[in-house]
């Protein structure tokens, strides 16, 4: 007889650096937390190679930004930015919080992206999730397999698996990017980036994704395997 699994967490979210997850998962992290689900998010890197903001500060910003998503925990696994790879030293992290939080459903940025930090998270939450189901890998912690992984996006987009309607919380996943003021804000002798333009793009993305299901804001998401529907009425 199989033991049933229990979920502690009902959304684990991945991001590559401090600010990935508001930026391509905010609404949807704010929206699930507003109706009373545990979410907890986990940044594989404190950030340490962005061009402004000390890992102090990135660090200040990230738990500012999850108090105004309203999010269970934040974590971070303190892997090297800009240096992450599918490798067995990076690999047990990952599958070890996983197991610790047990969650349900596991977000990841998408795998098509120009940035090598978000394809490898991607590629290496993958494994893992598959991984921490497994008894005989770090048999010191019990297994956990979560039921499905989806991925949001950050620079590129594809066709989405699902919207989900943010609208009601587009101010609030916006207030949690302006959060990471080191990476958005503009002040004199900071180093240029594309950052504090970005704003304006996802705002323009979040409107498409809307559009597609006649609503002003949306987050699109991805799917590697089909989902199943029941009841096809829960659509509506």
């Amino acid at each position: 007889m199989t033991k049933e699994t229990v979920y502690e967490t009902d959304l684990l979210v991945f991001g590559a650096h401090p600010d990935d997850i508001e930026i391509g998962a905010g609404g949807l992290v704010a929206k699930q937390a507003a109706q009373g689900r545990r979410v907890v998010l986990v940044d594989l890197t404190k950030g340490e190679m962005a061009s402004n903001g000390t890992v102090e500060e990135r660090s200040k910003e990230a738990e500012k930004a999850a108090a105004i998503l309203g999010v269970a925990d934040r974590v971070n696994l303190g892997l090297p930015d800009s240096r992450i790879e599918v490798k067995e030293e990076f690999l047990e992290p990952v599958v070890r919080v996983i197991r610790r939080f047990k969650p349900r459903i596991i977000l990841a940025p998408d795998s098509r992206d120009r940035h090598p930090d978000h394809i490898a998270t991607s590629n290496l939450v993958t494994q893992a999730m598959f991984i921490a189901g497994l008894w005989k890998r770090y048999p010191d912690q019990p297994p956990h397999r979560p039921q499905k992984l989806f991925y949001y996006f950050l620079h590129y987009t594809r066709e989405p698996s699902f919207v989900v309607d943010i609208t009601d919380v587009y101010r609030k996943k916006q207030e949690a990017i302006m959060a990471h003021v080191s990476q958005f804000g503009t002040w004199p002798d900071q180093n240029p980036t594309e950052l504090p333009h970005l704003l304006k793009r996802v705002e323009a993305r979040n409107g498409y994704f809307g559009s597609l299901i006649k609503v002003e804001y949306g987050e699109g998401f991805y799917s590697a395997e089909p989902l199943k529907i029941d009841d096809v009425l829960t659509l509506v």
